[in-house]
């Protein structure tokens, strides 16, 4: 954590870990989110990507706790707790992190430290026990698929306005499973 001096602007809360459903879990470098053309795409590009997954509640207590510790439900005008799929209690918060995201701050004698925010999430693999753990291998273990279960580790900044991806322990991995190639409804539009 940074020394309150050097946090002007940034504002850290807290530091939680959950236990959480994920969908969508881009968080390796060879799978992260590279951004595109739209206005919010654009600041993706821009810092060389980003990290990001959807990470579902599994306890109504663990939205209740956010909240109640200063979380803002409605940061830019758009619910930080949305309504999503059927995992966990069906509500989930995006937890995301920039590729390269370097700032800087001084402290009152004006004395600069620059501070990085950014690079993959540390990924845990804990399906063989706490006892054995090792960091995952996306090569070797595969891809996160929507409906693993993991320990999420994130921090709430900027008075609660902003959540921050730092790292994943996949306690239940479901494989990922490809949805890009020809479906039924890709051969009703082909002719001759």
């Amino acid at each position: 954590m940074l020394h309150s001096s050097l946090n002007k602007g940034i504002h850290y809360m807290a530091k939680y870990t959950m236990d959480m459903v994920l969908e969508y879990a881009k968080v390796f470098e060879e799978n992260r989110d590279m951004g595109n053309d739209s206005s919010a795409g654009k600041k993706i590009v821009k810092h060389g990507g980003q990290y990001v997954v959807n990470a579902y509640f599994t306890d109504e207590a663990q939205v209740e706790q956010l909240l109640s510790e200063g979380l803002d439900p409605k940061p830019l005008g758009y619910d930080r707790i949305k309504e999503g799929s059927d995992f966990g209690i069906g509500k989930y918060i995006k937890c995301a992190r920039m590729h390269d995201h370097k700032m800087t701050f001084a402290d009152k004698k004006g004395k600069e430290t620059e501070v990085d925010f950014g690079g993959s999430p540390k990924v845990v693999n804990f399906t063989n026990g706490m006892e054995n753990k090792s960091w995952w291998d996306m090569t070797d273990d595969g891809e996160l698929g929507n409906g693993t279960s993991a320990k999420v580790q994130f921090e709430t900044y900027s008075n609660g306005a902003g959540i921050r991806l730092l790292a994943l322990g996949v306690t239940d991995h479901v494989a990922w499973e490809s949805t890009s190639g020809p479906s039924a409804d890709d051969e009703m539009f082909k002719v001759g």
